[in-house]
């Protein structure tokens, strides 16, 4: 289709939202992990001791990059990034609980945590299948085939709405599993945890930004199939 100047008053909302969430992740990211942790231990070995002392038993491997870490519960790893995996920041340990915090998710039966895995296969497909449908649909007015598409494209703004809780979840339980931890294994001071939680803030407002990116591109492809109907 022939680029829709409208389509930019439905997608803005969301492109603003998503510099500023950026903007706020780099900087709290930035700022504490020049903030060494009292307990001087790198990443990786917080996740050591996160993982041997709670008994999660789920392994863990350092991947080359920055920011890109995440946990997989259907292999039941871990994945640290190499920066974070080697810094003994406050930034690199919030990071890290964030991602155990997960780990308690699928270890708990998180209904919501259940909920998005079962999603992904759906959403890898009909992220880019739902788009193509809808764009031939209109091409061809077919309304109907859009109205498949547009199904189908749904299933990533659901995909979105169920994991914004889930990663404020993860971060609410990294946070308890540091302030748990602080006794047991001293791995950032008291005085630090106000850096350890604008670091897991910043991140989850990204999430907010995916959200309404999301919602913004289903509405305007909503209004577009409804129009090729009329």
């Amino acid at each position: 289709m022939i680029f829709d100047p409208v389509y930019l008053i439905f997608i803005i909302p969301g492109l603003i939202v998503g510099l500023l969430a950026q903007f706020f992740l780099w900087y709290a990211y930035g700022r504490f992990s020049r903030v060494s942790a009292s307990s001087g231990v790198t990443g990786f070995d917080a996740a050591k001791i996160i993982n041997e002392g709670e008994g999660f038993g789920v392994e863990f491997i350092t991947t080359p990059g920055k920011l890109n870490d995440h946990y997989n519960p259907v292999s039941h790893v871990v994945n640290i990034s190499s920066d974070n995996a080697t810094n003994s920041s406050v930034a690199s340990i919030a990071v890290v609980a964030h991602e155990f915090g997960h780990v308690q998710q699928k270890i708990n039966a998180s209904s919501l945590f259940s909920i998005r895995s079962a999603l992904v296969p759906a959403v890898n497909l009909g992220s880019n299948l739902g788009y193509i449908l809808i764009v031939i649909g209109i091409v061809l007015s077919f309304f109907e085939l859009s109205v498949v598409g547009l199904a189908l494209f749904s299933l990533t703004t659901i995909f979105s709405l169920v994991t914004l809780p889930i990663e404020i979840d993860a971060s609410r339980r990294g946070l308890n599993l540091l302030f748990f931890l602080l006794k047991k294994y001293n791995l950032v001071a008291v005085d630090q945890m106000g850096g350890a939680r604008a670091v897991l803030s910043a991140a989850a407002m990204t999430y907010v930004a995916a959200l309404i990116s999301s919602l913004g591109q289903l509405l305007y492809f909503f209004m577009r199939v409804q129009g090729s109907k009329n």
